[in-house]
């Protein structure tokens, strides 16, 4: 299936399909990790601001998107690279198509951006369901962590990084 899925860079006119794969992927996450207030926090529903506000942040030269998608061009996945920050700011892949490599692919992406622009590490806050993939891909734990949420709230997370060069 995987051959059959493109990797690529986000363009503005992918904001849409890149904030519905978020806000799939966050309500999916079981309640015993999250409440629902908080998944509800961390990804509301999509709105015409939020796609708006994507669609910009593509564009910000500190910024690589990157997306996976199927022939038809849908996204189903979705990785964030914040270039000065050194910073995996999110990654999150559509749970129809969890489990078949694609969040994988998309953090390779970012690996090899990064290692090109010379960076030796990244860093990132993993949320507490996402802990065992990050350690399967070479993530080493740092540190507990919050994660500051739009609404001010906040929620658990794992400060984790990995020497890539």
């Amino acid at each position: 299936m995987t051959n059959k899925i493109e990797y690529r860079a986000a363009r503005s006119k992918d904001a849409k399909d890149m904030i519905t794969v978020q806000f799939k992927a966050v309500q999916s996450i079981p309640k015993d990790d999250y409440t629902k207030q908080i998944l509800s926090a961390w990804s509301p529903k999509p709105n015409s601001e939020r796609i708006q506000w994507l669609a910009a942040f593509i564009k910000n030269d500190n910024v690589r998107c990157f997306v996976a998608t199927n022939k038809k061009s849908k996204v189903l996945g979705v990785a964030i690279y914040l270039i000065a920050e050194q910073c995996i700011r999110s990654l999150y892949v559509d749970p129809k198509h969890a489990g078949i490599g694609i969040g994988t692919r998309l953090l390779n992406r970012i690996e090899r951006f990064a290692n090109k622009k010379a960076v030796d590490k990244l860093h990132l806050k993993a949320s507490i369901n996402s802990i065992s993939f990050y350690k399967s891909m070479g993530y080493k734990k740092i540190e507990e962590a919050k994660q500051l949420l739009s609404n001010g709230s906040s929620m658990d997370a794992v400060f984790m990084e990995k020497v890539i060069n």
